[in-house]
């Protein structure tokens, strides 16, 4: 339990006269999205808190981290004892991310559920994806877990004490099932007031790749394929690593084409971004998953032996970038809005309560 930070910008004791219902999320904040299902409550009568024990380069926002008597974050018993006697007593749902809970050990889901409060654990991708189970659906699949007995252990230690589970499509949802009691599907969200699409005219198209991991987004093959359509095409390539999310947000808006990934076989927050600021996606949608996504999937399919073709045909089509634009936006809006998918969060949230 080294280097966890609680940011001092909500206060446990802020209440309302209206009763609401009090949310803690914690304790890493993936893709923003900590950040993004709390602010998507602001027009609700949840009044939500986060806590982030693994703050990284990014820099997301802290506007609704929690203030606590956080004194000795090595001592665990200092630890236990402030969540047994004050977060667990103050919030009535505590909703984790990422495999992760309170306490490193999970020993504090034991606690929680001693009240009988809802826990919801919501899964993200790699903490989850059975690399055996991945390839069965698509045969491009890499995963960052390639012992599936971890995966298999995390899950069943963790739905001992946690009855609810939270993914973001199908995919994630077959790793899951066979663990949870119920499972509940809520798409990634952003806050579409800050992606705006912003009308740019580059000198020459402007091709953007962001690989958090190299080997799991297929970098060095989509590399490999740009640098061989240079040698065809006059186009500008950046390569996006290390910078905060609004540093790389505004570059994402410079561009052209976007390229995610040609491994995984679905979309994840990236593209989401990207297609929210309307930007043609290039990404590995595997046929699986092809056939639960929406029909009106705007983003291009590319795998490791297609990539170089598909971007191929986007250079030779310039003149249809503009429509693919307008679709990728319709598409955020249509099924990603941080404030329609708060409201069907919420709808869970307020079902399991009825059912204490």
């Amino acid at each position: 339990m080294k280097n966890h930070s609680i940011t001092h910008t909500q206060n446990l004791t802020q209440t309302t006269s209206n009763n609401p219902i009090q949310l803690l999320q914690g304790t890493i904040e993936i893709a923003n999205q900590m950040y993004t299902i709390s602010k998507g409550f602001q027009e609700t009568h949840v009044q939500p808190s986060t806590v982030n024990y693994y703050p990284t380069y990014l820099n997301y926002s802290s506007q609704y981290e929690l203030v606590g008597k956080w004194k000795d974050f090595s001592n665990l018993d200092v630890l236990k004892t402030y969540i047994q006697n004050e977060l667990i007593p103050h919030f009535d749902i505590f909703h984790f991310h990422f495999s992760t809970s309170l306490l490193p050990n999970h020993s504090d889901l034991e606690l929680i559920n001693q009240t009988n409060k809802p826990i919801f654990m919501h899964h993200w991708g790699s903490d989850v994806r059975d690399l055996s189970k991945a390839l069965e659906i698509n045969p491009h699949a890499k995963a960052k877990v390639t012992d599936p007995s971890y995966v298999e252990e995390t899950l069943k230690n963790l739905s001992k004490n946690i009855r609810h589970c939270i993914v973001a499509d199908h995919e994630l949802r077959r790793y899951v099932k066979d663990y949870y009691e119920n499972v509940y599907m809520i798409p990634t969200s952003v806050d579409l007031n800050m992606y705006k699409v912003l009308e740019h005219e580059n000198h020459k198209p402007l091709i953007v790749h962001a690989p958090t991991n190299y080997e799991i987004k297929g970098s060095q093959t989509i590399i490999n394929a740009i640098s061989k359509l240079q040698s065809e095409f006059d186009f500008n390539f950046k390569l996006i690593t290390g910078m905060s999310h609004e540093e790389a947000k505004s570059l994402y808006q410079q561009a052209d084409i976007i390229v995610d990934q040609i491994h995984v076989g679905c979309y994840g927050l990236f593209a989401v971004e990207c297609m929210a600021l309307g930007k043609p996606v290039v990404c590995h949608i595997s046929d699986y998953m092809l056939e639960h996504y929406p029909e009106d999937l705007p983003i291009i399919s590319a795998n490791p032996d297609t990539i170089y073709m598909k971007l191929k045909k986007l250079l030779q089509n310039q003149d249809e970038w503009k429509e693919i634009s307008k679709k990728s936006r319709q598409y955020a809006i249509k099924y990603h809005d941080h404030i329609k998918n708060g409201l069907k969060l919420l709808n869970i949230y307020q079902k399991v309560l009825s059912e204490k």
